[in-house]
């Protein structure tokens, strides 16, 4: 039975549409890739789905903590390699267990298949709030919860402990000198009763920083012992990877709004502007950057605070009596971060507000020159008007006696008039009731005038044309339906 699945897609053309289904299928060429009321359909071997992939892309890298710090690192991709590991290694044989998980970008699923992360869900007994990290990486097509992040989720089970949460960063792309916003997560369980640590990292790309900087703290582990007894390292060194790049971020985006705002407060009204509503566009794009740069950095304070009220609580930092200071530097860090970031807000929206009445004022300027310069149109009319007023009854008189209809008589030097003189009386009263009447007509019915002037423009099939025209300029927003056979 065929089962219909629908995925929001934006941007998507069918070549593209092929490339990711022959990705996601190898062997297969087929898909009977059709469109259907703005939609893509076509038939696939098994569903497509929006946080795991069918068939695992990047392996799951697992790293054990053995007995004198001695690390065991592999790499699993079925399930067979996850049971034949987890059998093989006893669970008092390993003081901390780390999982990576990654993405291939930061808007693709997590490049592992459900089952498999089922199976190592239930091998190490993760309670159901686990599944709350996954579900914030999942396929995605435009900003959609761009600014959401997982809080901090706490369960206790006998004696061991466990934290959840996800953050969000920025990071420079090499590719095109862009600040891109990534997502970042991490579960961390430990037993206060035996000190054995799990963590599992969720990162938006194979190679992003944190995982490499946490591989190479565990695989130099001999070289820092202090590393196994301290259960804050790994959030510190999470924290120590990316939220320095806000500050970067920040800096970043206040290099772009200081030209504006020396340009806007430079301005005067009298003068011709160096500014205008392009200028206003980019101030409110820099003020809602700036917003969202201060509500994620607000997240990770209160998850830097979250994260030392529970080790605080679990009686950590007397076994580890400096454990708290890095976390507590990075939370300072952040309220510093923070802070310029509504300093800056504030600012691109004064600076916003002013343009904004500034333009205002320059459209009052320009309208009262204009008014002045029809005040001077209309005296130059009234000028007219009054020479007009002068000479019309001279010429008048002038053009009526100049008719055919009088003649002067040679003899008694008297002005004589032809007898069909009413011809010309009866044709000026005819013609003047005319005039006035459609005078009257076209004042009362002007709408109807001008819609019969407007020219007649055909449109057959308006859902095909707003289609293409949508197309054309490359804002459609379509719907991916499979076909599942």
């Amino acid at each position: 039975m065929p089962v219909t699945q629908n995925a929001t897609t934006r941007y998507l053309k069918e070549e593209k549409l092929l490339r990711l289904l022959q990705r996601l299928f190898p062997g297969r060429t087929d898909f009977n890739i059709r469109m259907r009321d703005d939609q893509w359909c076509f038939t696939v071997p098994s569903p497509v789905s929006e946080c795991f992939v069918d068939r695992v892309t990047a392996p799951i890298q697992l790293i054990d903590v053995l007995p004198g710090n001695q690390c065991d690192a592999v790499q699993l991709s079925t399930a067979h390699e996850i049971e034949a590991h987890v059998s093989s290694t006893k669970p008092h044989e390993f003081s901390h267990r780390h999982l990576s998980i990654c993405q291939r970008t930061s808007w693709s699923p997590l490049q592992v298949t459900r089952g498999l992360l089922e199976l190592l869900v239930s091998k190490h007994d993760l309670s159901d709030s686990f599944w709350d990290l996954p579900s914030c990486f999942y396929h995605r097509n435009d900003d959609v919860e761009v600014n959401f992040c997982l809080p901090v989720t706490i369960n206790r089970v006998g004696s061991s402990v466990e934290v959840s949460y996800t953050f969000r960063y920025p990071e420079l792309k090499a590719s095109d000198g862009q600040w891109a916003i990534r997502q970042t997560g991490l579960y961390y369980r430990f037993d206060t009763a035996t000190s054995q640590t799990l963590s599992v990292l969720f990162s938006p790309t194979p190679s992003s920083a944190a995982h490499r900087k946490v591989e190479e703290m565990f695989l130099g582990i001999g070289h820092d012992p202090d590393a196994l007894h301290n259960p804050l390292r790994i959030h510190d060194l999470l924290f120590a990877t990316y939220f320095p790049l806000w500050r970067q971020y920040v800096a970043f985006m206040e290099s772009k709004l200081r030209p504006v705002t020396g340009t806007t407060f430079a301005t005067f009204i009298e003068e011709p502007l160096r500014v205008g509503y392009d200028s206003l566009s980019t101030l409110v794009s820099l003020e809602n950057q700036f917003l969202q740069a201060k509500t994620l950095i607000s997240h990770g304070e209160d998850v830097l605070r979250e994260l030392i009220s529970i080790f605080g609580q679990e009686a950590l930092e007397t076994q580890s009596p400096q454990a708290m200071l890095p976390l507590d530097n990075h939370r300072h860090r952040a309220e510093s971060y923070r802070r310029t970031a509504t300093t800056l807000q504030r600012r691109s929206q004064t600076t916003a507000q002013l343009l904004a009445d500034t333009l205002s004022f320059r459209d009052q300027v320009l309208a009262k020159q204009q008014n002045g310069s029809m005040l001077q149109l209309n005296k130059s009319a009234v000028f007219l008007t009054t020479l007009t007023l002068l000479y019309l009854p001279a010429s008048f008189v002038a053009t009526f006696f100049g008719m055919n209809f009088f003649d002067l008589d040679q003899e008694t030097q008297r002005i004589v008039s032809t007898p069909t003189i009413w011809i010309y009386a009866v044709s000026s009263i005819i013609l003047t009731v005319v005039t006035f009447s459609v005078y009257y007509w076209v004042l009362h019915c002007d709408g109807t005038v001008v819609s019969k002037m407007q020219p007649k423009i055909y449109v057959g099939d308006w859902k095909g044309l707003t289609r293409r025209a949508l197309t054309m300029r490359g804002e459609t927003a379509k719907k991916v339906e499979g076909a599942l056979v």
